[in-house]
């Protein structure tokens, strides 16, 4: 299905780009700074990063000292990661236009683009002065807090944004999971619920209220929430998904997977819907129906590598062990920094008593590891099967990893290395080290 590019933008703004766009067939067009903006805007929008250098770069030989068209210059540069850069501009526009509140919104994003969420607070605040767009800016100051840990601030300020904007998706959706995860749903579900009497066709309010109900548990009342918000728009790709897990955690296993074909026709990710039809078909064990939703899941997309490792398991479950090994390291080439697929092919080595391949293979993943622990208590393992104990001790003592912890996580994984006593010798002595 072919989807429109313009579908959400007024006919002036999709005339404005296609007019830029069809510059150089037939000589050059001349833009105002104010239409120039609207190009830029259209293309910062729609992530069309090609577009965007373009048309800020048209706009610099235009209007060189335009302070919009260097403001889509920092935008550009954030998106890029080059944040140092997009700063420098910032700050000079921020000191030429100290109440230009577009300005301090940018520098709030780039802030929050590097991790410094206090920094980036103090500029969505100074944005909101304007009260320009508060459910958006409300609902940034809500993430910032949300990223730092601080979820009582978080919900206030998503209250806010919803209290401005009661139709802002952004918000109502991390409400429902910020109130769900403090522990506050039976207060949530309160609020959406008086939410959707109020506004009975506000398909996110409904959305909200089904995420509340599905994080407490109560899958038929979510389910419902979930079947009112595709009611009023049945191209509400999040309620689909919802729903289906719903279904799913019901036991309505094959319900599910009918919403997520539905869902198909109005998704821009047809891979993830495959991919979570394929999953569930692995749940329940079918693994050869679930090999078929991934083969298709790659068949969309080529490179997405969860998909390549969950075949690894099936083909592992089915019994075909060197196809799964083929899928592994097909999936962690797409994506190295994923631990699941070095421990999943680490696993099936070390199932077939592969110890060296096994422990080579920790040894290559086990530097950029984002849970170090779960590399490194199979290495010890695979160590200990060889009988390299100079090799566990060297990486013990390079890898700072307390040896009581790896030595309890070895007897959760290997309970019959209890009856070790030289295991548990070494590993004390080490660890008093």
């Amino acid at each position: 299905m072919k989807i429109d590019r313009f579908k959400d933008y007024d006919p002036e703004v999709r005339d404005l780009v296609l007019r830029f766009e069809r510059q150089g067939a037939g000589g050059y067009s001349f833009f105002d700074v104010d239409e120039l903006e609207v190009i830029m805007d259209y293309y910062l929008e729609v992530y069309d990063d090609e577009g965007l250098e373009s048309a800020v770069a048209f706009g610099e030989s235009l209007f060189p000292g335009s302070s919009a068209v260097r403001l889509r210059r920092a935008h550009l540069l954030s998106i890029r990661g080059q944040f140092d850069e997009a700063l420098d501009i910032l700050r000079e526009l921020a000191q030429t236009e100290p109440d230009n509140t577009d300005v301090s919104y940018a520098m709030g994003a780039v802030y929050g683009m590097m991790g410094l969420a206090q920094e980036a607070i103090d500029c969505y605040q100074r944005a909101a002065k304007d009260g320009y767009e508060l459910d958006m800016v409300y609902g940034n100051i809500g993430d910032e807090y949300y990223n730092m840990g601080k979820l009582d601030e978080a919900a206030r300020y998503y209250h806010k944004a919803v209290e401005v904007n009661p139709e802002e998706s952004r918000s109502l959706y991390n409400l429902a999971c910020t109130e769900a995860e403090r522990g506050n749903g039976e207060s949530a579900v309160g609020f959406f619920r008086n939410l959707v009497e109020n506004r009975p066709y506000n398909k996110w309010a409904w959305f909200g209220l089904g995420l509340v109900y599905s994080r407490l548990g109560l899958y038929e009342l979510g389910a419902d929430a979930f079947e009112y918000a595709l009611a009023i728009d049945s191209s509400l790709v999040d309620a689909y998904l919802g729903l289906a897990d719903c279904y799913a955690n019901m036991g309505k296993r094959e319900r599910a997977v009918l919403t997520l074909r539905d869902a198909l026709d109005y998704t821009d990710d047809r891979p993830y819907i495959f991919f979570c039809i394929g999953s569930l078909y692995k749940e329940a064990n079918n693994y050869h129906t679930a090999t078929v939703y991934f083969h298709d899941a790659l068949k969309e997309d080529p490179a997405y590598s969860a998909a390549w490792r969950e075949l690894g398991v099936c083909s592992q479950m089915m019994g075909y062990g060197e196809e799964a090994a083929t899928y592994y390291r097909r999936a962690i080439d797409l994506d190295p920094t994923s631990d699941e697929a070095w421990l999943c092919l680490a696993d099936l080595y070390m199932d077939n008593e592969r110890w060296s391949d096994a422990s080579q293979l920790l040894e290559g993943g086990y530097a950029d590891a984002t849970d170090p622990v779960a590399f490194a208590v199979r290495l010890c393992y695979c160590y200990y099967r060889l009988g390299k104990d100079i090799r566990m001790m060297d990486f013990l003592t390079s890898s700072h990893i307390d040896a009581l912890q790896l030595y309890g996580d070895l007897l959760a994984m290997w309970p019959a290395l209890a009856e070790d006593g030289a295991l548990l010798a070494f590993m004390l002595s080490f660890s008093n080290n």
